[in-house]
């Protein structure tokens, strides 16, 4: 059984590699100018992401994947049981805010769903971005009973902790209000701080 189990812990983390490669493919779409994006979002800011992407899952469904009708233990579709993605930001500029965040602190950011071509961009660690954020809905259902997936903690329900979702910002635009800088593109942070200083 744990040979088994180890297995499928293989066969999941290469998965999730392949997904990962294919998520920094054309996973974009046409943004409203910044300025209105600047007037959706709650906090817009600028940051590094600290940290490979964390699964927040649904643990029930999780447990009813991994086991088929007839009780044989499978390989389940993360798909099925992820609820979304979880990226801890380090902020180097508060654009916009309320407050709340300042330069300096560590924002949770959520992305919606598991990785795909139809998903938006998942943060990946060391990028540094623009994040039109707004705060997570704390009351959907779907986190009731989720947890966090830390980093060896996959088959052990008991070590993952709970997620709040009262602590997370997520993009504007269903996920997709995000901007990611290279040396290259710096220049943008600029452009879109202006857009939005401009807003009446």
């Amino acid at each position: 059984m744990r040979c088994q189990r180890m297995k499928m812990l293989r066969a999941i983390s290469l998965i999730s590699f392949i997904l990962v490669c294919i998520d920094t493919s054309a996973q974009t779409r046409a943004l409203p100018p910044w300025s209105a994006l600047g007037e959706e979002s709650t906090t817009v800011v600028v940051g590094d992401v600290l940290e490979e992407q964390l699964w927040v899952i649904n643990p029930e469904k999780k447990a009813k994947a991994e086991v088929t009708p007839d009780g044989k233990p499978t390989l389940p579709n993360p798909s099925s049981f992820v609820v979304g993605i979880l990226s801890r930001v380090r902020v180097t500029e508060v654009i916009k805010g309320t407050g709340k965040i300042k330069e300096g602190d560590t924002a949770n950011v959520f992305i919606y769903g598991y990785f795909g071509s139809d998903r938006p961009h998942v943060l990946m660690k060391k990028e540094k971005c623009v994040l039109f954020l707004r705060p997570l809905d704390a009351n959907n259902e779907q986190f009731a009973h989720a947890t966090i997936v830390l980093p060896g903690t996959f088959a052990y329900p008991s070590r993952q902790p709970r997620f709040d979702p009262g602590a997370c910002y997520t993009p504007v635009q269903e996920g997709y209000a995000q901007v990611i800088l290279t040396p290259d593109t710096m220049m943008v942070a600029d452009k879109i701080k202006q857009a939005i200083a401009k807003r009446p």
